[in-house]
């Protein structure tokens, strides 16, 4: 069952501002805890374990300092809690227990969202995405974590202060290891357009790195042809499924581009022995087309302890000086005092 809240609406010590984005296993929202503006994300009734392994995964990562910055902060899930013991949290709403973890705030837009209004982003941009979002899932297979469900939905997109897309991964789809695919996996967990060819069934479709650089190869391959490899809007589900079976993807028509093209049409290919064998090799390819990704300004904080003490040095030098001047006005005085007696 989808249950999706309302503003206001309380969830455990959480208030609810809006929903941002409500994915296939989960809904997130704006929402507020003592006066913090966090994240909020609440998993689907059919989809609680997967959240916990998400949460679980994050908080590990968090504690032994492989925290990523496309990844999205780890708060405690109760107020005053250790993050190691609550991951994530349950309450009970309507008489329904539901899982929930909370996140650090970003301020960004789905990436979904962003090709509705610009189906064809800066063609920059679109490298850049694809390589920020290949050095998260890499970490993740570092970890021995499969995705298996990337998509423009599960992407959020904020922009630095120089205009630079800096990629959130703000779900981590099955976030399985290798051997518990089976169990783990859950086609509705991603749209239909974007599962491989292997998940679906195909024979002798093998399923491992290789299955999410077609994920990523599909992000990639949306952005520069200004609409997704499978047409999928107000289509049945399995008629796209026959169509990333045996279907050619859409036209890409990027002649201005060198390379890149043929790097996004490797990385879908219908044939998991095809593709590049893993996301690092997608991003070396691309890295080799486009400039470095620019590393990211970071605001000077203002450090009120040291702002404290000079002015505390400059009060005392300045009552020094006025004392000093004081003092010689009496010197200069005195002697005059004494001439006229």
């Amino acid at each position: 069952m989808v249950t999706v809240f309302d503003y206001g609406e309380t969830i455990s010590d959480l208030s609810i501002v809006k929903a941002l984005t409500v994915l296939r296993s989960s809904t997130i929202y704006e929402a507020e805890r003592g006066g913090e503006k966090v994240l909020l994300k609440v998993a689907h009734d059919a989809f609680q374990e997967r959240l916990k392994r998400e949460a679980t995964f994050l908080m590990q990562l968090q504690q032994s300092k492989h925290a990523h910055p496309m990844l999205p902060t780890l708060l405690p899930a109760h107020a005053q809690a250790d993050i190691t013991q609550h991951p994530y949290g349950k309450t009970v709403f309507n008489e329904e227990t539901k899982y929930f973890c909370i996140f650090q705030h970003i301020d960004g837009d789905f990436l979904n969202n962003i090709l509705l209004k610009n189906p064809q982003p800066w063609y920059q941009h679109a490298g850049w995405i694809a390589i920020s979002l290949a050095d998260v899932i890499a970490l993740m297979h570092q970890g021995q974590k499969l995705h298996l469900s990337l998509s423009p939905e599960s992407i959020l997109i904020r922009f630095d202060k120089d205009g630079v897309p800096r990629p959130v991964l703000m779900d981590l789809g099955a976030v399985t290891d290798p051997p518990n695919i089976r169990q783990n996996w859950n086609r509705l967990y991603v749209p239909p357009a974007y599962i491989a060819p292997e998940m679906l069934g195909r024979a002798g479709g093998k399923v491992g790195p290789a299955t999410d650089v077609y994920g990523l190869g599909l992000v990639l391959y949306e952005m520069l042809a200004g609409r997704p490899a499978y047409a999928y809007r107000l289509r049945p589900d399995e008629d796209i499924y026959r169509d990333v079976l045996d279907a050619e993807p859409a036209r890409m028509n990027r002649a201005d581009l060198k390379n890149v093209p043929q790097i996004a049409t490797r990385a879908i290919g219908k044939d998991y022995q095809t593709r590049q064998p893993d996301v690092i090799t997608v991003a070396q390819e691309l890295m080799s087309t486009f400039p470095p990704v620019p590393k990211e300004r970071k605001d000077r904080r203002v450090n009120w302890r040291v702002i404290g003490v000079l002015l505390g040095i400059i009060l005392a030098i300045t009552l020094l000086v006025a004392m000093a001047v004081s003092l010689a006005e009496v010197a200069g005085v005195l002697p005059a005092v004494l001439f006229l007696l």
